[in-house]
């Protein structure tokens, strides 16, 4: 037998050998899912982490977090790392540490009410001239 053709063969046979099956019934799938396609709100917060006198710690961030957004966010949140820069009230370009808090969320008052108390208090808190807000209507499934 030419090399291609017994190579060709041995590809074929391996290849059958992982269709192998005991059952000679149809095989079902291992995991049923339920598709349910609704719409959301997604908010993405951006929290500067410079402060007069310093940085906000990783452990004033957990507890800010723990105290300030869980509470109204239970069902669930994103917390990413980032690097971002910025110009401030006085003209200069600040660049900064950043955590970006992403929420996808049932729209309505409360949320809404909730993310604007999260912005307000963290301003407060850490003496931050803004928090920047990104809201967007998007589509999930779970």
């Amino acid at each position: 037998m030419p090399r291609t053709h017994f190579l060709s063969a041995l590809l074929l046979t391996l290849c059958l050998a992982g269709c192998h099956c005991d059952n000679h019934e149809a095989v079902a799938p291992a995991i049923a899912t339920v598709s349910h396609e609704t719409e959301f709100v997604k908010t993405e917060l951006y929290f500067g982490l410079s402060k007069p006198g310093g940085t906000v710690s990783a452990n004033e961030w957990n507890k800010f977090l723990d105290e300030q957004v869980t509470p109204s966010f239970k069902e669930g949140l994103t917390v990413v790392d980032g690097k971002g820069q910025w110009l401030n009230q006085a003209g200069v370009v600040t660049k900064e540490d950043s955590k970006i808090l992403i929420l996808i969320h049932k729209p309505g008052p409360d949320k809404d009410a909730a993310i604007q108390k999260i912005i307000e208090t963290y301003k407060r808190q850490f003496q931050q001239e803004s928090v920047l807000r990104v809201t967007s209507t998007v589509k999930v499934e779970f």
